[in-house]
C-alpha cells in the first residue's frame, strides 16, 4: 500500500506528508507547551513548523531537480518520519533554520553538474553555508562540499575557488555591519560558540537512543550500499553521489563535534540520508520488505512522540 503510494508522484503525497509533519510537531508542542506561556510560544513554533514544511518541499525540489531518486516521493516521506524520531528538533530555532541554508546551499552545489551559471551558484551556495554557520558554527565544515564540487569542475578558470572566500567575507563584513550599528561591537564573532563536545550521556535516553540507533543503522547500510556499488553509477551521477556522500559524513563530524548535544543536530542527518533510504527501497527487490520498511518507518516516530 505505502510502497505503491509514495512511488508515484502526486500532489496528495505532498499533502499527506505535510499533515504527517504538522501532526506530529502540534503533538510534540501540547506535550512541552507551558500554560503560560501562551501567544508568543505558539508564534514561534508556528514559524518552526513553517521552516521544517518549507525544508520537506525544498528537498523534494533538489531531488528532482538533480534526479537523484526515481520519480517517487520516498525521500521526503523518509525525510518526513526522521523528524518525527526526534521531535524535539522541532524546538531549536537555530537547528532549523540552519539546516535550510543548508538545504539551500546544496541547491546550488548538487546544480553545478550542470555547468551553467557557475560563479553565481558558488557565491549563493557560500552565501547559506556562511548564513547557515553564523547561527551553527561547525556548518562551516560544509565549505569543504563546496570546493570538492568546485574541483570536480574540472575547469580552467581558477578563479572559481576564489568565489567563496568572496561570499564568505561578504555575509562577514555585512554582519559585522549590523553589529557596530545595533551594539557597537566590532569584535561580535568572538562570542560565536566555537566549543566541541564529546560527552555523549544525553544520547543514553530513551527518546534518544532508540531513535539515533535507527538513523545510525540506516547510515551504515545505505552508505555501504553506495560505497560498494559506486562503480556501477553512471558517470553523469558519480558527482552528485560522492558529495552526497560527502554531506553524509561531515554531518557525522558536526553531530560529533556540535557542544550542545540534544538530538537535535541529527536534523543535519537527515536530507541526505533520507535521498540514500529512498535509493535503497527503489533497489530492494522484494515487495513485502519494502512495504514493512515503509511502515516500519511511519510507525515508529508514532511510538516515539508517546514515549
Amino acid at each position: 500500500m505505502l510502497t505503491s503510494f509514495f512511488g508515484k508522484s502526486k500532489p496528495i503525497n505532498f499533502i499527506l506528508v505535510s499533515m504527517y509533519v504538522v501532526m506530529g510537531c502540534v503533538f510534540y508542542f501540547i506535550n512541552v507547551m507551558d500554560k503560560t506561556e501562551g501567544f508568543p510560544f505558539f508564534q514561534k513554533q508556528t514559524l518552526l513548523l513553517l521552516g521544517c514544511l518549507f525544508s520537506v518541499f525544498l528537498l523534494n525540489f533538489i531531488v528532482k531537480k538533480n534526479s537523484l531518486t526515481q520519480n517517487n516521493t520516498y525521500s521526503i516521506f523518509f525525510f518526513a518520519c526522521f523528524m518525527l524520531l526526534i521531535p524535539i528538533l522541532f524546538n531549536n530555532t537555530e537547528v532549523i533554520i540552519s539546516s535550510v541554508f543548508l538545504l539551500l546551499a546544496y541547491r546550488r552545489i548538487l546544480s553545478l553538474t550542470s555547468e551553467k551559471n557557475l560563479e553565481k551558484k558558488i557565491l549563493d551556495a557560500s552565501i547559506w553555508i556562511t548564513l547557515a554557520a553564523l547561527l551553527y558554527f561547525w556548518c562551516i565544515l560544509f565549505f569543504i562540499v563546496l570546493f570538492v564540487a568546485i574541483i570536480q569542475q574540472r575547469s580552467e578558470n581558477y578563479k572559481l575557488t576564489l568565489i567563496p572566500f568572496v561570499g564568505f567575507f561578504s555575509v562577514i563584513v555585512l554582519a559585522t555591519s549590523y553589529n557596530l550599528i545595533q551594539g557597537n561591537s566590532f569584535l561580535w564573532f568572538l562570542n560565536i560558540d566555537r566549543k566541541i563536545s564529546l560527552d555523549f550521556q544525553i544520547y543514553e535516553r530513551t527518546t534518544l537512543i532508540v531513535p539515533i540507533s535507527i538513523l545510525a543503522i540506516l547510515l551504515v547500510l545505505t552508505l555501504f550500499r553506495k560505497v560498494i556499488r559506486f562503480s556501477e553509477t553512471r558517470l553523469k551521477e558519480k558527482s552528485n553521489t560522492t558529495l552526497l556522500i560527502l554531506i553524509l559524513l561531515i554531518s557525522v563530524a558536526l553531530i560529533l563535534l556540535t557542544p550542545i548535544k540534544n538530538g537535535s543536530e541529527f536534523l543535519y542527518l537527515m536530507a541526505p540520508l533520507a535521498i540514500f533510504t529512498a535509493n535503497f527501497i527503489e533497489k530492494a527487490q522484494t515487495f513485502w520488505v519494502k512495504e514493512l520498511f515503509l511502515w516500519l518507518a511511519f510507525t515508529v516516530p508514532i511510538i516515539i512522540l508517546f514515549l
